[in-house]
């Protein structure tokens, strides 16, 4: 019971952070609305906060996993009406750009307000793949959550093994073999750790590469 209030706990304060760097993404999208001067920073703001924000709900999808069945479905539905809103605010950020850009072209030639129109597209695109390279790490991460979790919960039956080994004597062979294999489960999982670290860090120099080349 101690440990489902802990993991509550734990949910209430990620759910906490989640609301207030939605919140604040808002607050730069409105700015980005009624100011023109600044809006690239505020938009890049907005941003930030949304990636801060799907980083909160990645940490709130690990604590519902560790509730009980009923309470982990509710919590679930309550994660993907969370992650809908962040794709909203990504729309209405995109909406905001694509207008900015049309009204700086107001009154300019065809040739130009073609050119402005392909522009706004090749800045779109690259705004879509540093958001998909961004989940794709995103994901990559919580790879690497889950196996260091899977190794956290390795050591512990490992050191609870090696407690026991003085009272079952004669099942010492059997103990030991399989206290190895767990070893050099661990041993796999920690390098597949760093590869994955490795992946994510291709996965961004990519990424940045594609933002700026312009896609």
């Amino acid at each position: 019971m101690s440990q489902s209030v802990s993991v509550s706990e734990l949910f209430g304060e990620y759910e906490a952070d989640f609301e207030r760097l939605c919140h604040e993404a808002n607050e730069f999208l409105e700015s980005a609305k009624s100011e023109s001067s600044g809006r690239s920073k505020q938009l890049a703001t907005a941003e930030r906060r949304l990636v801060e924000a799907e980083q909160a709900l990645k940490q709130m999808e690990l604590e519902a996993r560790a509730m009980p069945p009923e309470t982990r479905q509710k919590l679930q539905e309550k994660i993907k009406s969370h992650r809908q809103r962040i794709a909203e605010r990504r729309k209405e950020k995109d909406a905001i750009n694509r207008s900015a850009l049309f009204g700086e072209v107001v009154g300019k030639t065809a040739d130009e307000h073609g050119r402005a129109e392909d522009m706004n597209e090749s800045m779109l695109e690259a705004s879509r793949k540093l958001a998909e390279a961004k989940r794709t790490v995103l994901d990559s991460e919580q790879i690497g959550i889950d196996v260091m979790g899977d190794l956290r919960l390795q050591r512990e039956v490992i050191v609870r093994s090696r407690d026991n080994m003085g009272k079952a004597g004669q099942n010492y062979s059997m103990a030991g073999k399989t206290l190895e294999g767990m070893l050099q489960r661990a041993d796999q999982n920690r390098k597949m750790v760093c590869f994955i670290a490795g992946l994510m860090l291709v996965m961004l120099i990519i990424a940045f590469y594609f933002l700026a080349t312009g896609g």
